[in-house]
């Protein structure tokens, strides 16, 4: 799989804790199949990561996950809570895409209003970005709306891994693993991400995500939401809407 969302960089965010942890995130994400990740620390108005500190714990990062002999690809991006200015800071270099793409990952307030989700899409896109909604199960606007109008805005959206391969009765009455599935077997999702954060808070979960998608989906489906879609993003490839 090739996870869009992480939080794997140690002393940037709410995530890893240092870089032994960031090690134990991707190697437990690699056990269970993956084999891209992107890094994508948090990004306030109030508190912007330094583009330039990513990049060296991510470089830093890699050496030592290349030292422990884990074969995986790293890359570089932010996830940013949207505000009104956040094109001009995409501009000027202060926040990440998608390893170096247009692709930028957006996230909001759980209760934000399906207008401000639907103003940002059309902000972004204005822009010259390609939005990435991260988490879309998260989000009152759009599990009340739908997603067929912001996709059809040019949207992307992202689904969590954890949700997706529940199993019992929490699996039944959770409304997230019911949009995710509903979503996924509607064909409006394009990429999957762990949202790992640290080993015993938020780990990554990919293997019953994996089993279900693998089960449940069409074939072809389900090799472009694991593997193919994620693949055009270092490549700066814009997907079919």
């Amino acid at each position: 799989m090739f996870d869009i969302h992480s939080h794997i960089i140690y002393h940037i965010d709410d995530g890893s804790r240092d870089i032994e942890e960031s090690v134990k995130l991707i190697r437990s994400a690699v056990e269970q199949g993956a084999t891209d990740i992107i890094a994508t620390p948090h990004y306030y108005v109030e508190y912007p990561t330094g583009s330039v500190r990513i990049r060296e714990k991510l470089s830093s990062i890699e050496e030592a996950v290349k030292d422990a002999g884990i074969a995986v690809r790293l890359y570089a991006g932010n996830e940013v809570l949207y505000f009104d200015s956040m094109t001009e800071r995409l501009k000027e270099g202060e926040i990440l895409t998608l390893a170096g793409s247009r692709y930028t990952l957006i996230e909001f307030y759980p209760l934000e209003s399906y207008r401000t989700i639907l103003k940002c899409v059309r902000n972004i896109r204005t822009a010259g970005y390609l939005p990435v909604i991260a988490h879309a199960e998260r989000f009152k606007g759009l599990r009340e709306n739908g997603l067929g109008e912001v996709i059809n805005l040019g949207a992307y959206i992202q689904l969590s891994t954890e949700p997706i391969g529940k199993k019992g009765l929490g699996a039944f009455f959770d409304e997230e693993t019911k949009f995710v599935r509903d979503a996924l077997r509607n064909g409006q999702a394009h990429f999957l991400g762990t949202d790992m954060h640290r080993m015993d808070t938020r780990p990554p979960v990919l293997d019953s995500a994996t089993s279900w998608i693998k089960k449940n989906l069409d074939e072809d489906y389900a090799d472009a939401i694991l593997y193919k879609n994620a693949r055009l993003i270092p490549k700066d490839m814009e997907i079919d809407l």
